[in-house]
């Protein structure tokens, strides 16, 4: 972006906001957290907030309610890449329907979509209809909603926040997830105990409602960009190649994809690991996941306190160290106390890797792309996690879930040194 460009962009930013009326933070808070001092971002955080609790709740629900139809690690993680598969499918797709049509209006429909499908879920599982294939049906329905929704949510954050605080609003939305996934095991290990599975589905699908209203009350700002003409096809493509050939993007998403396959999946055997390991309950499981949350958030504070540092590959670097080794250390471990202690550290460094690797890519991408480039990133992330949840699932009940661990922190780590004697990290600013 060249000198004229940003002027204009502050142009548009100032007559976006002119007329809002944010909340008065503190300016303290302001000053870790810029891209709070915009209303829309005001606006999206409120609304997002017990939606992602809710997000939570339907996570932990899934797995708790499979393991407990199947008693099988394969089956909670065959469940979990079902929900996952059309990430890999779909999200470039969606990628270039978001860089042409209007981000607001197609959020605002895959989120009632969301809603419906939750609530259908948790009626199914109330009335005792809810079979395996009802549930893998509903699941992957969620999933193709969700591939939607993600590539064009984190394309339309610089809308709300203009292109200066977009490294503040990057880890603020992460952090924001990641609190909820403090909060929402939590509360789900509570209400499966004393009301049941089916309606932690139903208060999923009840907390979109708020999310959709401050959606829809967002004015975003209206950047100028170039009209895609092309063919959609075409279109697709030039996102593809764009994404593997820029140097720092392809790199990006090479860690991403280590990440995904290798460490994501230890979220997923959590329910077998409380249960035959920890001999804990519901409760037990939403307390382990809860510790991880509640690193993530801490995690988003200090990403977003230094969305000024230049070098932010050595941030990267550093979440891939700190989650790393501490989920060798969980795989190792038997005390179930110590056990919340490493999951909080390991939440707490892949946040910090995650939220900075995204930053990076969308600082990195031009504007008439970014959400195609966007949808490659999490085709390449959240896309290929079904096939770590697959493989974790197999290899797990060949050995153990707590090696499956183990064995994914180190190849991670491995990966994150070789990449850094290279040189890779320092060239990722």
């Amino acid at each position: 972006m060249d000198e004229k460009e940003k002027i204009i962009e502050d142009l548009e930013i100032t007559a976006a906001t002119a007329g809002a009326a944010p909340v008065q933070l503190p300016g303290r808070v302001i000053s870790i957290f810029p891209a709070l001092a915009h209303r829309n971002f005001q606006l999206y955080f409120a609304g997002q907030a017990l939606s992602l609790i809710g997000f939570w709740l339907h996570q932990v629900g899934i797995g708790y309610y499979v393991f407990q139809m199947t008693h099988s690690p394969f089956w909670v993680g065959a469940t979990i890449a079902v929900f996952g598969l059309p990430f890999l499918l779909f999200t470039t797709i969606a990628g270039v329907l978001a860089d042409r049509i209007d981000k607001q209006k197609l959020l605002i429909s895959t989120q009632i979509l969301d809603a419906v499908l939750a609530v259908l879920l948790g009626l199914a599982v109330i009335n005792g209809v809810a079979s395996l294939n009802v549930v893998l049906i509903l699941t992957f329905m969620s999933g193709v909603t969700g591939a939607f929704d993600l590539p064009t949510r984190l394309a339309f954050i610089i809308e709300m926040v203009g292109r200066r605080d977009l490294a503040s609003a990057i880890p603020i939305n992460n952090g924001l997830f990641n609190a909820a996934r403090f909060v929402g095991p939590a509360l789900a290990g509570f209400l499966i105990a004393t009301i049941g599975v089916g309606y932690t589905f139903i208060f999923n699908g009840l907390s979109y409602l708020p999310a959709i209203a401050a959606i829809f009350a967002i004015k975003p700002i209206k950047f100028r960009q170039r009209k895609d003409r092309s063919h959609p096809l075409v279109s697709l493509k030039l996102g593809v190649v764009y994404s593997f050939k820029h140097p720092q993007i392809s790199c990006l998403i090479l860690i991403a994809a280590l990440t995904a396959v290798f460490i994501w999946p230890y979220a997923t055997l959590m329910p077998v690991i409380a249960e035959k390991i920890f001999k804990v309950g519901p409760q037990g499981l939403g307390s382990l996941l809860s510790a991880a949350g509640a690193g993530s958030l801490v995690g988003a504070v200090f990403t977003s306190a230094m969305s000024k540092f230049k070098t932010k590959g050595y941030l990267v670097l550093f979440g891939i160290i700190v989650s790393s080794v501490n989920l060798i250390l969980f795989a190792l471990n038997d005390n179930f106390l110590i056990a919340h202690v490493l999951l909080f550290v390991a939440g707490f460094g892949l946040l910090t890797q995650v939220a900075t690797v995204n930053t990076l890519i969308q600082i990195a991408s031009p504007q008439h792309m970014r959400a195609r480039i966007m949808g490659v990133y999490l085709t390449m992330f959240i896309g290929i996690i079904p096939f770590g949840n697959l493989l974790s699932g197999i290899l797990a009940e060949k050995t153990s879930s707590l090696f499956t661990i183990g064995l994914g922190a180190t190849v991670v780590l491995t990966c994150g040194i070789l990449l850094y004697v290279r040189g890779v990290f320092s060239s990722l600013h």
